[in-house]
């Protein structure tokens, strides 16, 4: 017990017999501790209250929330700071930077316990105590995510964290925003020690016994506040590899990464003191970019993804427990994966038994999958087998709470299995197609229980590609909507719920940006211009590029079924299935558009293929004035007008579903802010006056009611409503 205790809004200090001072955060009105102005103010008197006496033997600072050390800064205040005056975002770094350099300036030393997530100024926190104790406990991880909000840590982490671990891991940490486990911090020296989480404090008090005679605190205090000793042509070193290396993962796009570099390069030649106002400036510099404002944008509205049910009635989402997919394919295979790296265990049924043990390695290959290594843990892979159940009779699938059909794409079939998985399973059992193209209410003709039933349409490579489509058909009620969208949550998914419609909403927006690169092509426009256009504007790959990557026989089918919904706008493009009849269909054979060198997801574009153009060239139409930014223009504003129609027409519930689909799925730039968000750094004005121009090319540039209507009332794309979802 303590022998004496203070209480304040956001933390207690404790201050045992033993002499040692506890200080415990947990921050009310939020989910995890993040730092508030409250938790700073805090900070500030528990120290002044220490300062005063008696003076401690040590502090551990900890969290009295379980999984949470500190998430980071309060996000929501943000966005509010570029409306502040020249200089005071960095007066404000000065002061955070300050009031944490107070831990390792007092005279006694300070252990931070770090159980449960440490991120951004949490981890600050924690480099400015002396001590690190980090716990095994899954949730533990540290790391710095500001990049990902065009920012970098503006309290201290681009002068600490080089000083502990180096300039050259520091600038990796920090300009990747990826996190680290507990052990990893171990390794590379972030921690002192990583230990069960019921040993934490015990070895917090070993560690300050076992320094407090050899002056290794002094030392590292001495040394975290001086310059670096680092040699110039290490530095220059240092500075080229990590400039490209920044160049090839942003294109030049994203301002905060090549800043990091060039703060910590700055700041390790200086001593903190100065490394910290390098530091402030850069962060201010930052903090007032569109950049930052647009990926701020796309954290919240993913935010308020992860919060919504996707239903508006507030239905309750029956947790699903013991999930099944049927068809051991590509897809197939992807969403077992999925389940088991979420912790699932699932059950795989093919008709197939070849196909079926054929995809097991794979499957458990991708669950396995380690993001850091960048290869399989086969030592997990060994552990996942036991979770995964497969077989090539239905009846397994009697127990499946939710099961997942991804099958061939003909709705003969699907319809078939459909009705038979229906047989199989429970009456509260839900059942989701995986499909990009076959309406939900054509699969639902086959079913008794149609109120049970949705799409549930993942993207290709599933582990990769974070949208789901959550697709309600007219019969399918608000609880099974609600219980598909917690369960691709549970699987780290973004889900969106949307309307049945030929296309659903992603195809339907990808779709005129595929038809527009054809028709620029047809118009005598080199592809590797189109692309390198496109790639410029910040998409990952230009529309040519992902036609043959997609497949051009996949893309022919595709093109079908959105030509015969909106035959007026997204016309079936003469050029694919040329293609197609000459065998092209893209990397899987070597040769689409481009030609490969090699076949399948490693092969690399060795140039245009001048057989297949001379094979186009019938298809020929008359070449227009084309500069680069009526090839952008040309290739994203159908994308717009067709998100527009899709909002009036209620396929998505929410303009930010608009963003957040088009991000998750098509990879459009996140810098951008997304679909909407781009276009109102238009504005509708704007907009209008981009398509006058192209009014010719047909009803596909006309300006739809709602996009005619903003700009009569000089409104914005992105503000947060849609049209209504029918029940």
């Amino acid at each position: 017990m303590p022998a004496s205790a203070t209480d304040f809004a956001t933390l207690a200090v404790e201050r045992h017999d033993d002499g040692i001072a506890v200080l415990s955060f947990a921050v009310p009105d939020h989910g995890l501790n993040v730092i508030t102005p409250a938790v700073v103010a805090d900070l500030a008197a528990a120290l002044d209250e220490l300062d005063r006496g008696p003076a401690p033997a040590a502090l551990f600072v900890r969290s009295a929330r379980e999984g949470s050390f500190f998430a980071g800064a309060d996000v929501a205040r943000l966005g509010g700071l570029r409306n502040l005056p020249a200089g005071e975002i960095s007066r404000l770094c000065d002061a955070g930077r300050a009031l944490f350099g107070r831990l390792s300036a007092a005279t006694w030393p300070s252990v931070a316990v770090i159980d449960g997530v440490c991120l951004g100024g949490g981890l600050e926190l924690a480099l400015a105590c002396d001590l690190r104790v980090a716990t095994t406990d899954p949730r533990t991880a540290l790391g710095f995510p500001e990049v990902k909000l065009g920012l970098l840590p503006g309290w201290g982490g681009t002068v600490r964290l080089p000083r502990l671990i180096g300039p050259g891991p520091a600038v990796e940490m920090i300009a990747s925003g990826e996190s680290v486990a507990a052990a990893a911090a171990e390794r590379m020296g972030l921690v002192d020690a990583c230990v069960p989480t019921a040993a934490a404090l015990e070895t917090a008090r070993r560690l300050v016994e076992m320094h407090r005679a050899t002056g290794f605190i002094g030392a590292r205090r001495r040394r975290m506040a001086a310059a670096l000793d680092v040699d110039p042509a290490e530095r220059d070193f240092l500075a080229a590899t990590s400039t490209a290396v920044i160049l090839g993962r942003t294109g030049g796009h994203y301002p905060a990464p090549p800043a990091i570099l060039r703060s910590i390069l700055a700041g390790t030649a200086v001593d903190a003191a100065a490394a910290g106002r390098v530091e402030s400036d850069a962060f201010e510099s930052l903090a007032r970019t569109d950049v930052a404002a647009n990926l701020l944008r796309v954290f919240q509205i993913g935010e308020r993804n992860r919060r919504d049910s996707g239903v508006e009635s507030g239905a309750p989402a029956a947790v699903r427990a013991a999930p099944a997919v049927v068809g051991a394919g590509i897809m197939g295979g992807g969403i077992a994966a999925s389940h088991l790296r979420a912790g699932f265990p699932v059950t795989l049924v093919d008709i197939d038994a070849n196909a079926l043990a054929g995809s097991v390695s794979d499957i458990l290959e991708e669950a396995a999958w380690d993001r850091v290594t960048k290869r399989s843990d086969s030592a997990r892979a060994l552990g996942l087998a036991g979770r995964l159940r497969t077989s090539t009779a239905l009846t397994t699938l009697a127990g499946a709470d939710l099961v997942v059909e991804s099958v061939t794409e003909r709705p003969d079939v699907k319809q078939a299995v459909l009705a038979d998985i229906e047989r199989m399973v429970s009456a509260d059992a839900i059942i989701c197609t995986n499909t990009s193209t076959n309406p939900i209410a054509r699969l639902a003709e086959s079913l008794t229980r149609p109120e049970r039933f949705c799409g549930m349409h993942f993207f290709n490579p599933v582990r990769r590609m974070t949208l789901v489509e959550i697709v309600r058909g007219p019969a399918t009620d608000d609880a099974t909507v609600a219980a598909a969208v917690a369960h691709a949550k549970r699987l780290g998914k973004c889900p969106i719920v949307v309307r049945d419609a030929p296309g659903f909403f992603v195809n339907r927006v990808l779709m005129p940006y595929l038809h527009e690169a054809t028709e620029l092509v047809r118009e005598g426009v080199d592809p590797a211009r189109i692309d390198r256009v496109a790639r410029a504007f910040g998409m990952p790959m230009g529309p040519i590029e992902l036609y043959d990557m997609i497949g051009l026989d996949t893309a022919f089918y595709a093109g079908l079924v959105l030509s015969a919904a909106y035959g007026d706008r997204i016309e079936a493009s003469p050029l694919i299935p040329a293609l197609v009849k000459s065998g092209r269909l893209g990397r899987k054979t070597g040769s689409g558009f481009y030609r490969y060198s090699g076949a399948g997801q490693r092969a690399r574009i060795v140039g245009v293929d001048d057989e297949a153009r001379a094979a186009l060239a019938r298809y020929a139409l008359p070449p227009r004035a084309t500069s680069d930014r009526t090839i952008a223009d040309r290739l994203l504003l159908p994308m717009l007008l067709e998100a527009l129609r899709a909002l009036d027409e209620g396929i998505v519930r929410d303009g930010r579903d608009v963003d957040l689909a088009v991000i998750h799925a098509l990879g459009f730039p996140a810098f951008r802010g997304g679909l909407l968000a781009w276009a109102d750094t238009l504005g509708a004005v704007e907009v209008v006056r981009r398509l006058e121009p192209l009014a010719d090319l047909g009803p596909r540039m006309l300006p739809p009611p709602r996009l005619v209507a903003l700009a009569r009332e000089e409104g914005r794309f992105s503000e947060p409503v849609g049209g209504a979802m029918p029940p």
